[in-house]
């Protein structure tokens, strides 16, 4: 029975106490001090069954085992380790395991006292496991830097997986030359790497033009064709980058090559609609779907949140619950959003109770933002401020952000300088905090303060990276930047601002709003 457990490791994710028996069993017959390919299964088992402080146990037991005997845990025994524990969430003890591992194979390779190959040790597998774990796309990077310096040192780093792997991590922390270079100096590439490249270019807002040059090179040059994953970072570019048309050819590419049934690439067209904000397109690929999940209903739920649909979007809510799907704090976001601006002040409340009491999600800084913003298109200043002193979460800048922004509109400085102050208390290099913060003392007179505020402000070096925005025209799509006057059309694009600013001026002077503003 135990033989036949060997090479069925399906049985083993049943149930964490059925490992157990086998285990249990293999030790009574003593099978499990000399079978050491069922000890890894029994390994493989107790990983995917979450079981990772049982795995630490039986991985002693067998080295224990190995060095009394004589015989050598191989690779696959020492990936099993660690492997189970990045999925159980024990990344860096993972780490630490690998680098017994190293140990392992290098001092036993020098004594010669196993019988095995004087180059075994990490492989592919165990390199792109460690890459692809948490701690080195979350935490820190330099883990993961330090793997691909092992990686190029052991020759492990001609993997197709590896490299793969170092694409994705470089892309995640925005690294996107050491991205391209990596996929540039692999010998060989598959479409996951081209996925890894296009979806790197995706992520960074400097780069989605490249990620669809990119697609068009893996088309062309290596004849690649693309997988649903591809699709789904090309369409993430063209919502960003607002070009239905281009849109438009991929999901014509999708229906030919047959992955438009695919639930990723139906996600990510119904977000691409909903970025558009062709909410009507969005709504009717999303019937198309057969079987949506939750991440297309907040791909449907972000359209109408951006264009303002607070009504429509409670009813597509309330249609998800009776659906039976469980919304997250991405779902209340956009619902909140949407509501936020109709004015739906009742509405947005209740969302943020029930988000907390009905469903059991902690409402974060941009959950509350929206109630602010909320209250203050309203007027309601004095309500929002005393909503903010009532939360118990932590306050992120987006909530002084919005609370100054309506203190600007509504012409109050008092809170005005509440919410800047805030603001410069979490990052003093904020440009838009010190302009009204000076302006307000200004108004006051303080100009020492408009002094000393100004003087702190050249000491800190409070330079913001300039902002970037795309529109589509009739000739392709046009980027701009924050105090760039390289654009062909420069003199017709300053004409029109000109009068436009003109023109608020005027709407300024006419309501009387306070000076500081």
């Amino acid at each position: 029975m135990l033989m036949s457990l060997n090479g069925r490791a399906s049985l083993f994710c049943s149930a964490l106490y059925s490992v157990k028996a086998v285990h249990s069993k293999a030790l009574k017959t003593g099978q499990l001090l000399w079978d050491l390919h069922l000890s890894t299964r029994l390994l493989n088992g107790y990983t995917r069954c979450g079981g990772v402080d049982h795995t630490c146990q039986l991985f002693d037991e067998m080295s224990v085992y190995s060095e009394t005997k004589g015989v050598a845990l191989d690779v696959v025994c020492w990936n099993s380790i660690i492997t189970g524990l990045i999925h159980g969430g024990r990344d860096v003890m993972g780490f630490q395991y690998f680098n017994h591992m190293k140990i392992y194979f290098s001092g036993h390779c020098c004594r010669n006292d196993f019988e095995f190959d004087i180059d075994m040790g990490p492989d592919s597998y165990t390199l792109s496991s460690l890459l692809s774990s948490r701690y080195c796309l979350e935490k820190t990077v330099s883990p993961g830097m330090q793997l691909h310096g092992y990686a190029v040192k052991s020759g492990v780093i001609s993997s197709i997986s590896v490299g793969n792997a170092l694409i994705t991590l470089y892309a995640t922390w925005g690294f996107v030359p050491d991205s391209r270079r990596v996929f540039e100096s692999m010998p060989w590439r598959n479409v996951v790497s081209w996925t890894a490249i296009i979806s790197g270019y995706a992520q960074q807002n400097d780069h989605k033009e490249e990620s669809l040059r990119a697609f068009v090179a893996m088309m062309r040059e290596d004849l690649m064709r693309p997988n649903q994953f591809t699709l789904a970072s090309i369409f993430s570019s063209c919502s960003k980058l607002g070009s239905l048309s281009q849109g438009l050819q991929f999901i014509a590419l999708a229906l030919k090559i047959g992955l438009i049934s695919d639930i990723h690439v139906q996600n990510s067209i119904v977000g691409f609609y909903s970025e558009c904000g062709c909410v009507e397109e969005a709504k009717s690929a999303f019937e198309f779907i057969a079987n949506p999940d939750l991440v297309s209903w907040n791909s449907l739920l972000k359209g109408y949140s951006q264009l303002g649909r607070g009504e429509e979007a409670l009813v597509v809510f309330k249609d998800m619950l009776t659906r039976g799907e469980t919304p997250d704090s991405i779902t209340f976001l956009s619902v909140l959003s949407a509501c936020r601006h109709t004015g739906m002040i009742s509405q947005g409340i209740e969302l943020l109770r029930a988000m907390k009491i009905d469903h059991g999600i902690e409402p974060q800084s941009e959950h509350i933002s929206c109630v602010i913003d909320l209250l203050a298109r309203a007027g309601q200043l004095r309500r929002a401020k005393e909503f903010i002193e009532g939360v118990q979460c932590e306050l992120g800048d987006s909530v002084w952000r919005t609370l100054l922004g309506a203190c600007r509109v509504h012409g109050n400085a008092e809170l005005a300088e509440l919410a800047a102050s805030k603001l410069l208390e979490l990052d003093y290099s904020d440009r838009e905090a010190h302009v009204v913060l000076s302006n307000v003392y200004a108004a006051r007179g303080d100009w020492k303060k408009v002094g000393e505020l100004r003087k702190l402000f050249r000491e800190k070096g409070g330079l913001k990276e300039p902002g970037r925005s795309w529109i589509e025209g009739a000739n392709g799509v046009h980027s701009f930047v924050a105090s760039d006057w390289n654009h062909p059309s420069m003199n017709e694009i300053r004409t029109l601002l000109m009068f436009l600013t003109d023109h608020i001026r005027e709407l300024i002077m006419k309501d009387d709003i306070d000076c500081w503003v």
